[in-house]
């Protein structure tokens, strides 16, 4: 493993990661009852930005700035991250931490006016998005979220793009090949150049790194500016490589020891020492799976002599034990790659359910409670999982039923025959052709067009569940399998297709022989792990 690469996705996945409000904000704020008061500045800031108008923005910017009610390391840290891009560029930002400090930088000092930044977050509003695209001239005005996001990372886009480090890439449908670290950003190129040259330059003429030696002001946020730095690591590894192979001993011991410093203030100390070369990779990594072989094997089905299917589609919290090993091997590189994506359940409900509480929206639990399906997840993610399951069972030393197995996707033919447990020419896993019993109760969990009837228990979602339900809900098939149809569609070998339907979908989509085509991790798309026999 490239062990630049291993901390590059680690930190990029950490900075990520924090919270959105309680720990983030950048002024000092009172408390009320235990929670941070939101940050007014900020506040307004969003909505003048969402408004379009200008003039407000750069007068609360001002405002903001004369009021001192920021952190010096976080301007410090978006100042270094505006210089890493070149003239006229578009910056495509997070959320809070790399947006509003970024405006104010620009709108109060002056700093990079020239800096087009997109918010990630901000694109999601359709006005917003809109008008953005007006200034850039590749950009389809009136495109969705995913149009416009595609047309910026791509060929006919002229503006120079760059994906701040705190982006979640796995929100982005880009080729990681194409990105080029250039400080904190990186620039999406479709041709290959010499960014190593670029990286040194930002950072030896325009980055700002006395605030990383020696703090001249008080830090009203250290914990959120020790996280933040973590992003410095990547280039700092980049330019400790490069000054140490070209002789550059005093450069190359500097940008160490500043990558060090933050990297223990930060809490990653050991990950920064493998990445140094201080520690090596294989004493740091050798952990033991958490995986329980006997649990795994239960939860298995028999289809067909040599082949076996979950009882459920997996888990949240079946999920959570490959993230865990990932996390407990320092595999932190494929740790970002494989984490999901988190889902906004409440944006998804339809009009008439908007005002509900969460009593009724979320009745039998939460979607992403651990006995729920894992979800939003990508196929390679999928994949990865079963890979995961297929090393640790072979490699464990315990007593087990098989010495070699193989734990993957099924065909399509394979996950009908498992839907169907052996029940010929029926559209669904209990044999029937109808989605309701005879008390008019749904037999699975589906976009149901109808309210389930004298059914107490359906509620407010006529079918018993607004979104996904627990996985072991409804009444297995013959072969003990549960939610074959409906609750989230499975992903199969053949790539881009899943079968079973989905809480999304009507009753057709959740038919045993029909296909459900899908371009992206979505929040109805989960997958069911079968088991081949080896030996």
């Amino acid at each position: 493993m490239n062990r630049f690469a291993l901390l590059f996705a680690l930190l990029l996945a950490q900075a990520c990661l924090l919270p959105r409000i309680a720990a983030a904000r950048l002024n000092y704020s009172e408390n009320i009852n235990g929670l941070p008061v939101e940050n007014a500045f900020e506040t307004r800031l969003r909505a003048a930005e969402l408004a379009g108008d200008a003039g407000l923005v750069a007068e609360i910017c001002r405002q903001w700035y004369a009021s001192g009610q920021y952190s010096p390391g976080v301007l410090n840290w978006n100042y270094n991250a505006l210089m890493s891009v070149e003239n006229g560029a578009v910056l495509l930002t997070h959320s809070n931490l790399d947006t509003y400090p970024a405006l104010l930088l620009q709108n109060a000092l002056a700093v990079r006016p020239d800096v087009t930044i997109l918010s990630l977050e901000l694109l999601a509003d359709a006005a917003y998005r809109t008008r953005m695209a007006r200034g850039l001239a590749a950009l389809p005005a009136d495109a969705s979220l995913d149009v416009f996001l595609r047309t910026l990372l791509s060929a006919g886009n002229t503006a120079p793009t760059y994906l701040g480090v705190m982006l979640d890439k796995s929100l982005l449908q880009t080729d990681k090949k194409n990105l080029y670290l250039t400080g904190l950003a990186l620039k999406f190129s479709l041709k290959g150049f010499d960014n190593v040259a670029v990286l040194r330059n930002n950072f030896e003429n325009h980055f700002r790194t006395d605030y990383l030696k020696l703090e001249l002001q008080p830090e009203p946020n250290p914990d959120v500016v020790a996280k933040i730095n973590l992003n410095y690591i990547p280039a700092f590894a980049l330019l400790y490589r490069h000054y140490e192979t070209s002789g550059e001993t005093l450069k190359a011991d500097f940008v160490k020891s500043t990558a060090l410093k933050i990297a223990r203030i930060g809490g990653q100390e050991t990950a920064a020492n493998v990445l140094f070369g201080i520690e090596r990779a294989t004493e740091a990594v050798a952990v033991k799976s958490v995986l329980n072989i006997k649990t795994l094997e239960k939860s298995m089905k028999k289809v067909r002599p040599s082949l076996y299917a979950a009882e459920t589609e997996t888990t949240n919290g079946q999920y959570l034990l490959f993230l865990t090993d990932l996390l407990n091997n320092q595999e932190f590189d494929r740790l970002s790659q494989y984490r999901t994506t988190k889902t906004d359940w409440r944006a998804l409900l339809p009009a008439a359910a908007q005002k509900l509480p969460d009593s009724a929206v979320f009745k039998f639990g939460h979607p992403d409670g651990e006995d729920f399906p894992v979800q939003h997840i990508s196929r390679e993610a999928a994949e990865a999982y079963c890979a995961w399951l297929t090393k640790v069972y072979n490699a464990s030393p315990e007593k087990k039923k098989f010495k070699n197995v193989r734990f993957r996707l099924p065909t399509a033919e394979e996950w009908e025959a498992a839907a169907r447990a052996g029940r010929e020419q029926t559209p669904y896993p209990w044999g029937g052709y109808y989605v309701r019993n005879s008390k008019g109760c749904y037999l699975l969990n589906l976009q149901a067009v109808e309210p389930c009837k004298d059914c107490p228990e359906a509620g407010d979602a006529q079918d018993g569940g607004f979104f996904t339900v627990k996985a072991a809900s409804y009444y297995p098939n013959d072969f003990g399998l549960y939610n074959t149809s409906g609750n989230v569609a499975e992903m199969i070998q053949t790539p881009n297709q899943a079968k079973g339907g989905s809480w999304a979908d009507e009753a057709y989509f959740c038919q045993i022989p029909n296909v459900k085509e899908y371009t992206a991790p979505n929040p109805a798309l989960g997958f069911r792990v079968f088991l081949e026999i080896i030996e």
